[in-house]
């Protein structure tokens, strides 16, 4: 459920206001994600979408994400544009919590795909990753391996005892990456969070890619990998035919490194 914030038809009104984008029609909720707020608004002109950054939002980083869903938007990907509103604003407020307004994308998620879904998986993160080398804002990864360690910490010690068989394999696993992380892979700009519900389709076209909250400057095998254990299993089985396509998809772009296939 990612609607946390409730706004009754009068708050619509009153955000839209502040924008030149047609008489309201109707909206809705959009139970789809976790971290956010988002609501579906329909005027005469568009259809729009609503973001209410929630408490885990770090707002500092929110206008360099803009620029970066800009420079994406300007070279050809498929993602959220921020809409200015009267004032040339893109960050507004509204009962103490900042929002902006995004043009809506067409297309829907896939609950399942095939190899072909994986070859365009993998040729639009390519892109992303290419075009980003030109992204010259540097975006702070958060989530990072090294705050794995404060997060695990954090779970169990507000956890139940049912999870407590997982302390032990789970502090070892991070112990592990932490010592072994590589340290000179190519970086760019990186999605980090490009999973199946994140990504719009019609048939097998790509038509969107949505929620860049946890991009970042990192390394592009790590994106990779994400995308990778997202796409690349049916159920809990590892499918050699899709990952061999997403990573082929993926190289029509840009070729991977000898040192990044085998950090893989």
């Amino acid at each position: 459920m990612a609607v946390h914030t409730h706004l009754s038809k009068i708050d619509i009104l009153d955000i839209l206001e502040n924008y030149d984008l047609g008489n309201f029609k109707d909206y809705q909720g959009i139970k789809d994600g976790i971290e956010n707020t988002n609501y579906l608004i329909n005027t005469e002109k568009k259809k729009i979408i609503l973001t209410i950054f929630e408490s885990r939002s770090d707002l500092s980083e929110i206008p360099k994400i803009f620029e970066l869903l800009n420079h994406l938007n300007k070279n050809g990907i498929q993602c959220p544009k921020p809409i200015l509103n009267k004032n040339k604003k893109l960050l507004n407020s509204f009962r103490y919590k900042k929002y902006s307004l995004f043009n809506f994308l067409e297309g829907t998620t896939k609950k399942t795909c095939d190899k072909n879904h994986c070859y365009n998986i993998g040729n639009i993160l390519g892109k992303i990753h290419f075009i980003n080398l030109k992204f010259n804002r540097r975006i702070k990864n958060n989530f990072g391996h090294t705050s794995w360690k404060n997060l695990f910490y954090n779970f169990f010690k507000d956890s139940t005892n049912k999870f407590e068989y997982l302390n032990k394999i789970i502090h070892e696993e991070i112990s592990y990456l932490n010592s072994c992380w590589p340290q000179n892979l190519p970086k760019s700009t990186i999605h980090a969070d490009f999973f199946p519900d994140n990504v719009f389709f019609i048939n097998r076209k790509i038509t969107g890619v949505i929620d860049f909250y946890f991009s970042c400057y990192d390394f592009m095998a790590y994106d990779l990998a994400i995308a990778i254990n997202a796409w690349c299993f049916d159920k809990s089985k590892f499918s050699k035919s899709k990952f061999q396509n997403l990573i082929q998809g993926y190289e029509k772009i840009r070729p991977l490194t000898e040192n990044e296939k085998k950090k893989i």
